[in-house]
């Protein structure tokens, strides 16, 4: 029973099907009206009909419209309006009826398509300017967090006299939010050039061991307190990917574990290549995702916890676009013991040289 309700709603919304609809549905109401009223009430007939396409308007566009009034109006002529049965109209008034009928009927099925667009409008506007203003202020938060730092260090150093190592660490403070702010930055741009479809992976063979030590180095400061473990087979073959770009896709994954996780929290990065594909699990032993959120942690924007700071809820974003934009694919899990779990896979067939070697 639910099954066939389910049905006849995926009918009614598939937009190809609106055709068919509106054609039966004056049919249908037609039926009804010759059945319940009587030939000399003949001119109730089109109040009906004129009911029925301001229905059909709430959901239909302008061509299923023309369509219901149309048919309307040839259906009340047909087999309501004297003489039965034929499309001749003996009485002026009649005529002058039939006309009314579907000049009205016409537009007042515009007059709701219109009400309807600009709800809709209307509504889109709302969550756009909402969506704005969550990006923006959260955007803003962000960038004040390092330019305030910035600041703070900087004007200590030109108004204060300090100790060498002082100088060092406020030197460090500004090195370290310089580093935030530009990560904020390289996110904001990222997802810019995915959005206007400008990434075009420039793949050639690299050895995957070298992407993952520079990550690693990049990294050395916020994995500190973490133990990695690398996981990568000794005959590994050089993979087809965009260095760049798959660097930043584990760029992203390592520091939004650094972040989520706690220190002590073991990492661990398995490669292999199988079936002219390259393969990558980074898994961790920390808190994993609550279950009702990994659905939406590739979002743009999103953030687990939306009540703290640290990033903008673009890192995962990016790196399902970096992902995809080499032709594979990414999926987020928890671990059956606990602990997230990050799956990629991207094709890479194998070297000419390599085949000849093995």
């Amino acid at each position: 029973m639910f099954g066939l309700k389910r049905k006849m709603f995926s009918i009614v919304g598939n937009r190809k099907y609106h055709n068919i609809i509106a054609f039966l549905v004056v049919l249908l109401v037609a039926v009804l009206s010759s059945l319940l009223i009587s030939s000399e009430n003949y001119r109730l007939v089109p109040y009906i009909l004129l009911f029925t396409v301001s229905i059909l308007a709430t959901f239909m566009k302008i061509v299923q419209v023309l369509i219901a009034t149309t048919l309307s109006a040839l259906v009340w002529n047909f087999f309501f309006i004297p003489p039965h049965f034929t499309f001749h109209i003996e009485k002026p008034e009649d005529i002058l009826l039939f006309g009314l009928f579907f000049m009205i009927a016409l537009l007042n099925g515009i007059l709701t398509i219109r009400l309807r667009q600009t709800t809709e409008m209307a509504n889109k506007a709302h969550e756009s300017d909402k969506l704005y203003k969550t990006i923006f202020n959260s955007i803003s938060h962000e960038l004040r967090i390092p330019v305030s730092t910035i600041m703070g260090a900087s004007e200590n150093l030109l108004t204060n006299d300090y100790p060498s190592q002082v100088e060092k660490e406020l030197t460090h403070e500004i090195f370290t939010a310089s580093l935030r702010l530009n990560r904020l930055i390289e996110n904001l741009l990222s997802m810019s050039r995915l959005e206007a479809g400008r990434i075009s992976p420039k793949p050639d063979w690299h050895d995957i061991n070298d992407m993952i030590n520079k990550v690693l180095k990049d990294l050395e400061e916020e994995l500190h307190g973490f133990m990695v473990l690398i996981k990568v087979p000794d005959d590994m073959p050089p993979v087809w990917i965009d260095f760049g770009l798959m660097e930043q896709v584990l760029y992203n994954l390592l520091f939004n574990t650094t972040f989520h996780a706690p220190s002590g929290t073991l990492i661990s990065i398995k490669v292999e290549h199988a079936d002219n594909f390259l393969l990558m699990d980074i898994t961790d032993d920390g808190p994993g995702f609550p279950a009702d959120k990994i659905e939406h942690l590739f979002d743009k924007f999103y953030r687990i916890d939306q009540t703290s700071s640290g990033g903008l809820g673009l890192g995962l974003s990016i790196v399902k676009g970096f992902v995809e934009a080499h032709q594979g694919t990414i999926t987020a899990s928890n671990n059956e013991n606990g602990g997230a779990r990050f799956n990629i896979r991207i094709p890479s067939p194998l070297t000419q040289v390599y085949n000849i070697n093995v």
